[in-house]
């Protein structure tokens, strides 16, 4: 270093790598262990739906049967995993889904925390005490082969596509039939139509009431075709599973 010249900065220490928002950690509740680096944001309270913690236990199943096909798991972990993940398809471990929808936008806490509670379950039903981690691994096993890159979305489609053909679909044919029954009650009142702010040729009530044959099925295969592509989902989901 030339004489005279300032000494070179030192590099500073490393600051803690606890998580800005907040260093909190759910509680150890059920099933499910926090790992040290999750961390939440500590604003507002909103959770999953159901519908989305549900499509959480569907995908994880259907990731442990095509592992268990490959040959990427032992084969005595199949079953295990499958049958927690099937409990929380069938809505008995939403209490182990504490997480908050205020994350990272991969979803990987909501992932994490499905690994934990699978894995837990699994070795529980193996004989394990709750905690432990093996012979079941979280990362090892449940989430072998998977990235919360991919596995998030593919849970988002899912439990879109079963709200879709499980709630809206019946809901829009139930608003159908609403309108033609009161189109034909409304058969024979007459009133002025318009056109934007002047009158125009007079309609009937019943005429402006029926919905249009072909935006209703505009919108009846638009919804409709938004699930299509889950049909093979529908078949090798579990059985038992609801919906």
């Amino acid at each position: 270093m030339p004489a005279g010249s300032a000494p070179w900065p030192t590099r500073p220490a490393p600051r803690p790598t606890a998580s800005a928002p907040s260093t909190s950690r759910p509680p150890a509740t059920g099933a499910r262990r926090p790992s040290a680096p999750r961390q939440l944001f500590r604003i507002g309270t909103e959770r999953f739906p159901p519908g989305l913690i549900r499509a959480v236990g569907l995908h994880k199943w259907a990731c442990a049967e095509a592992n268990g096909r490959l040959g990427e798991l032992p084969a005595e972990l199949v079953d295990p995993i499958k049958q927690a993940a099937q409990e929380i398809a069938d809505g008995a471990r939403d209490a182990d889904f504490p997480l908050p929808v205020w994350q990272t936008g991969s979803g990987t806490q909501t992932n994490m925390n499905a690994n934990e509670v699978i894995s837990n379950r699994a070795n529980e039903i193996l004989g394990q005490p709750l905690g432990s981690r093996k012979p079941v691994h979280p990362n090892d096993h449940v989430n072998r082969g998977q990235s919360s890159n991919d596995n998030f979305p593919t849970m988002m489609h899912l439990a879109a596509a079963e709200a879709v053909a499980g709630r809206l679909l019946p809901a829009l044919g139930r608003l159908h039939a609403a309108l033609w029954k009161r189109s034909e009650e409304w058969a024979g009142i007459i009133k002025i139509g318009r056109t934007h702010m002047m009158d125009a040729v007079p309609v009937t009530l019943g005429q402006e009431s029926a919905p249009g044959r072909g935006r209703w099925s505009w919108l009846r295969n638009g919804c409709a075709g938004s699930c299509r592509g889950c049909s093979r989902c529908r078949r090798a989901a579990p059985r038992s599973a609801p919906g």
